[in-house]
């Protein structure tokens, strides 16, 4: 997490006519350029950084005749798990990181919709962990105790270029057919996660 930079200072109005009245100059109008330039890149970086967890969501009407791309990869557990074998379930995907605060903030309310509801209505959650080693994943399974599979996308591929994975955490649904039918970005409250399910269910 960075800390926002401070803003460059602009010049005071007496600097601006300078004296005898004359009209600031060039050099007075480029300073006033960089100095916006600065501020407007600092606030960019630091929005940018902070991992807000206010989410935005994708119409599910948009996304309901999208499906999901297959992918197959490992576990943190050693096993492995492709998409197609989790056709006929609803699914919960998350991508996620170790280093997202907002991420690690939601594990509990994921790991606790998977063990409340996967049983009764066909539904599992998915993690997909971020280029990260598998050393830093296995840690966080095992402090946390998270039930559902956390799998390994070591060189990005798999959120990258199949899913074009641009901001963590990131969540989708998928219907029993492997169909987006929901999508957002940022951490939101369990109850809201359950509301988008039970459209599902």
């Amino acid at each position: 997490m960075g800390k926002n930079r401070k803003g460059a200072v602009l010049p005071q109005p007496a600097a601006v006519h300078g004296a005898g009245g004359k009209r600031p100059s060039a050099f007075f109008w480029a300073l006033v350029a960089l100095s916006i330039l600065t501020l407007a890149l600092g606030a960019w970086q630091w929005a940018a950084q902070r991992q807000t967890p206010a989410a935005q969501s994708r119409p599910a009407a948009a996304a309901a005749a999208t499906r999901a791309p297959d992918f197959h990869l490992t576990a943190a557990d050693g096993t492995s798990l492709s998409l197609d074998a989790l056709r006929g379930q609803v699914v919960l995907l998350n991508f996620w990181a170790t280093w997202c605060p907002p991420c690690k903030a939601e594990m509990p309310d994921l790991a606790a919709l998977h063990r409340d509801f996967g049983p009764e209505h066909a539904f599992t959650v998915v993690g997909i962990n971020v280029q990260e080693d598998l050393a830093a994943v296995q840690v966080f399974a095992d402090q946390n105790a998270i039930p559902f599979p956390l799998l390994l996308d070591p060189d990005g591929i798999v959120s990258g270029k199949a899913y074009a994975i641009r901001s963590l955490p990131t969540s989708m649904i998928l219907d029993r057919d492997g169909r987006v039918r929901d999508m957002w970005t940022g951490q939101i409250p369990k109850a809201a996660m359950l509301a988008r399910l039970q459209q599902m269910w």
